[in-house]
């Protein structure tokens, strides 16, 4: 009896004065927006293999499995967020719109919404997947997409700048083509937006799951690429190396100055040349 009632004292004074020890114990729950789609199932599949609880965020609802809880909710719907982020310590966001959605809807204004609910439920990181040219608002490619995809990239940039002054820890990571090709190769790190490149959706998730873990991944903007000439792991230390406020220039959606001023005083200088080749051709008729 007596060897009892130490034990169970013992156990109330460890309690008392070691909760740290106990709370340490806990896992972190990560949320995955985007979790269904082509990107976000490779994302599933690394949190599997870390210690962490996962929570998916799916439009439609599925059916829970031993390691992910699904839980409805919708990045247009700031009603649906709120609760659905509950208790969430870490977010990973690989959203985009598909079929009828544009990117204002769902890259921009979805993650206000998301940022917004961040806030109110304490989580302590923000993981976003945005794309190469976000940052190069003086890049032909940029230029080119914004131009022919609905401001893809304006609308990203502007969400990556939401989160950006958010007041909540964060990493941005800007893939370059996604292609579905198995992760064979090194990963190339670069800030500024002045990289073009591929990169398998494998290796995309495996840089944002990575983010989770690393201090050096907290509050950074950066592309990533393949790089054959690079070791495969390798990048799994370039963390530290990434410096903060480096994130290009923020693609607005309009045509830079230089890609149409240049052309027009072209065009100025030929009718130009014209005109006064014409009026030569009169005098010389006269």
């Amino acid at each position: 009896m007596k060897k009892s009632a130490a034990f169970i004292l013992s156990i109330s004074f460890f309690i008392i004065l070691k909760p740290s020890l106990l709370l340490a114990s806990e896992k972190q729950l990560v949320g995955v927006f985007g979790a269904s789609g082509r990107t976000g199932v490779h994302i599933i599949e690394e949190l599997k293999q870390r210690d962490v609880d996962i929570r998916a965020f799916s439009r439609r609802a599925k059916e829970n499995s031993d390691t992910v809880k699904w839980v409805v909710a919708d990045v247009t719907s700031k009603e649906s967020l709120t609760e659905a982020l509950k208790d969430v310590d870490i977010i990973i966001s690989a959203i985009g719109p598909i079929g009828g959605d544009n990117s204002e809807n769902v890259d921009y204004l979805g993650t206000i919404n998301i940022v917004a609910a961040a806030k109110k439920n304490g989580v302590k990181q923000i993981i976003y997947m945005s794309s190469i040219g976000a940052g190069g608002a003086e890049n032909i490619s940029t230029v080119m997409l914004n131009l022919l995809a609905n401001k893809t990239m304006k609308w990203k940039a502007l969400a990556e700048d939401q989160i950006r002054k958010s007041g909540i820890n964060f990493t941005i990571v800007r893939p370059g083509g996604l292609i579905g090709d198995p992760a064979t190769q090194g990963i190339k790190f670069s800030q500024g937006d002045n990289v073009l490149g591929w990169i398998p959706r494998e290796d995309v998730a495996a840089v944002l799951v990575e983010s989770i873990f690393k201090d050096g991944a907290k509050n950074k903007t950066f592309e990533v690429i393949n790089d054959d000439s690079l070791a495969v792991d390798a990048w799994r230390n370039e963390f530290d190396s990434l410096e903060l406020n480096q994130y290009g220039v923020i693609a607005t959606g309009e045509l830079p100055t230089r890609y149409w001023l240049t052309p027009l005083l072209v065009l100025i200088g030929i009718i130009y040349l014209i005109k006064r080749r014409r009026a030569r051709k009169l005098n010389n008729s006269v």
